[in-house]
Parts: C-alpha cells; sequence; structure tokens
C-alpha cells in the first residue's frame, strides 16, 4: 500500500471512527518495516491538527472533532418551562431544562426503581411515545410492579421498555425521555463511572433527556459509587435514603424562602411503587 503523508490523513479524517493504534493506519496495510516512518507521519499530521493523541494509551490516536453546533440562545423561548414531571412534586422546587441529565442514587432498596416507574407514568402525556424506559428486570417483575401502581397506564402503553444492564448510551436516542433504572458501577473501576454518564450526556440531543438511578454506597456520603465524578454532567442529583430523598445538586432552582439543599422530603412506599404521606422536612 502507497504510504503517502497526504493518503494518511485522508485516511485519518475520512475513515478512522475513533482512536486507533498508528500501527494500524491505511486498514493496517503499513509494512511493519515502515512503522519508524509512519509514527513521524503520525506526529505531523498531529502537529498539523489532523489528528490528536489519546490520553493514558501510548501510540493511540484519534481524528481531531472540528464540528461545532451553534447555539442560537437569543432565539429561544424565555421561560425554561416544565419539561419533565418529577415524582413527589419535586417540580415545585427547581426546572428541569433541555438538554438535561437527571441522576437518582439511591442505597439498596431505598426506592429508585419506584421512583423511576413514577417518573414514566407521569410523563405519559407529555412525552408520549417519545419515551423509553430501560430496567434490568425482566417482563414478569416489571407487569407485577406496574399493577401495583395507583395508576391506569393504557396496554399496551405508549412508551417503549427494555432490558438493558450496560452500553446505555449505544442505544440512547437524542431527542427522546430516557429512564434508565438502573446504571451498575464496576466496583474494581468505580473512576470510570463518571465517563459513562459524560457519554450519556453527549448522547443527548437539544430536547433529551435522561434519567438514571445509580447505587449509593451504605454510610452517610450522598453520592453514587464513584464519587464527585458522578456530579459533574448532570442537572439535577438527587439523594434517595429509606423513606426521604434530598437535593444533592440543583442547576436551575426556583426562586424560594428556603435552601433547597436544607429541605429533605420524607414519604412512605406502599406495595412497593406507590409514594404516600409525602411531606417536607427542614435542615
Amino acid at each position: 500500500m502507497e504510504l503517502s503523508q497526504d493518503s494518511l490523513e485522508r485516511w485519518i479524517s475520512e475513515m478512522a471512527t475513533g482512536a486507533f493504534h498508528y500501527t494500524k493506519v491505511l486498514d493496517g496495510g503499513v509494512e511493519p518495516g515502515l512503522y519508524p516512518q509512519l509514527n513521524v507521519m503520525v506526529h505531523r499530521a498531529g502537529k498539523k491538527g489532523v489528528c490528536t493523541p489519546v490520553s493514558g494509551r501510548d501510540g493511540y490516536w484519534r481524528p481531531v472533532d472540528a464540528s461545532l453546533d451553534e447555539i442560537c440562545w437569543w432565539e429561544g423561548a424565555e421561560d425554561i418551562g416544565d419539561n419533565l414531571k418529577l415524582p413527589l412534586g419535586l417540580n415545585k422546587y427547581c426546572h428541569i431544562p433541555l438538554p438535561s441529565l437527571i441522576i437518582i442514587a439511591g442505597k439498596y432498596n431505598a426506592g429508585k426503581t419506584a421512583f423511576c416507574i413514577n417518573m414514566v407514568n407521569q410523563n405519559l402525556e407529555l412525552w408520549k411515545d417519545k419515551l423509553d424506559f430501560y430496567v434490568s428486570e425482566g417482563a414478569a417483575m416489571m407487569k407485577r410492579k406496574f399493577d401495583a401502581l395507583n395508576s391506569f397506564i393504557p396496554s399496551p402503553p405508549p412508551f417503549k421498555m427494555y432490558r438493558r444492564t450496560e452500553n446505555f448510551s449505544d442505544v440512547i436516542k437524542p431527542d427522546r425521555l430516557s429512564v434508565v433504572d438502573y446504571l451498575r458501577v464496576d466496583m474494581a473501576k468505580t473512576y470510570e463511572i463518571g465517563n459513562e454518564l459524560f457519554k450519556i450526556y453527549n448522547k443527548l440531543g437539544d430536547t433529551g433527556i435522561a434519567v438514571v438511578a445509580m447505587q449509593k454506597p451504605p454510610g452517610e456520603r450522598k453520592v453514587a459509587f464513584g464519587g464527585a465524578s458522578t456530579v459533574f454532567e448532570p442537572t439535577l442529583y438527587m439523594g434517595m435514603d429509606k423513606d426521604v430523598i434530598g437535593f444533592e445538586k440543583i442547576k436551575v432552582p426556583k426562586i424560594m424562602d428556603i435552601d433547597p439543599y436544607l429541605l429533605k422530603i420524607e414519604y412512605k412506599i406502599t406495595k412497593g411503587v406507590n409514594f404516600e404521606d409525602i411531606h417536607e422536612v427542614i435542615g
């Protein structure tokens, strides 16, 4: 295969789809004896802004992404509006702009699934057939939970439900409401979960929302496994303990007489999915 600076840069710009090792350019057709020359040529392409090295991966590069999506902010609506209905009356305390990533972090058996099911149910009218629910359980278990809900859901429902346990950013559609119950964390690599949330957020289009349930460790820590890295992208971040939920991050709070970070919402869960006896606690 002909090895030239022009053919190399054209392959990087037009054919490479992600990170690549420099020896694999031109579809791996370069003879090993030319690898030293090839390495120099890839670095030359890097200096010209055609590609950039991948941090932490020696010999790996990726094409430069020079695309820009201009935001015509002056043409946008003045009011953020009610783009999502939140369970437990939480819309009283915050706005949900578009796009948004929302995290609900809870300890085991704190009510994350109940929150997600109510989220889906309360947004049937608003999002209609643009709502996707990703669950880790099968049809029998989910039917039992929806049957226990104190609300009528048509059959078949307008939303789609999919069984999914990983790689959510691969399937989330940009301009839909995507509810994920839940995002599992590799306990040997909790530091990587922030990257997965970043991928999910980047998948959202101008009008997309993703609601992601995550597991929170035992003890007093307020955020999910993965720690501070899980807080960077969300517009709204909530922490659930047994029978109580609070705000950890509100990007667009509503004007209130109290600090929402001092506010807790207490409740009781009946039949595993219904929130009842809901009331505020300050402090």
